[in-house]
């Protein structure tokens, strides 16, 4: 894991909590009737992508324990993962390749 960003990963990590938090409002947004209910619906659908890893594995353990520093820590560790895939993904995008370029005629 060579050249890791810190700069790309708190970027990341930051754009994750902030739709995370955006689901989690368009969760409770949908379940109101008015007229942009498909907008939030749409939304709040995004916190059944952005809750995998942490919340899929260890739901029932974090229900459980009702203690807000252990919920918000998975929001953080959850948050952080994709930040990290995130800024692998850039990395490797912006990795140079090996090969000569090829000269066009």
């Amino acid at each position: 894991m060579k050249k890791f960003n810190a700069g790309i990963f708190r970027v990341a990590t930051a754009i994750i909590i902030l739709l995370t938090f955006l689901s989690w409002v368009g969760l409770e947004a949908s379940e109101k009737v008015s007229q942009f209910q498909p907008v939030w619906q749409a939304v709040g659908s995004l916190w059944t992508l952005l809750r995998i890893p942490v919340f899929s594995l260890y739901w029932h353990f974090l229900s459980n324990q009702n203690n807000l520093f252990l919920f918000s820590l998975a929001v953080f560790l959850n948050c952080a993962f994709y930040g990290f895939i995130a800024e692998r993904i850039y990395s490797l995008r912006r990795k140079k390749s090996k090969l000569p370029p090829v000269q066009r005629i």
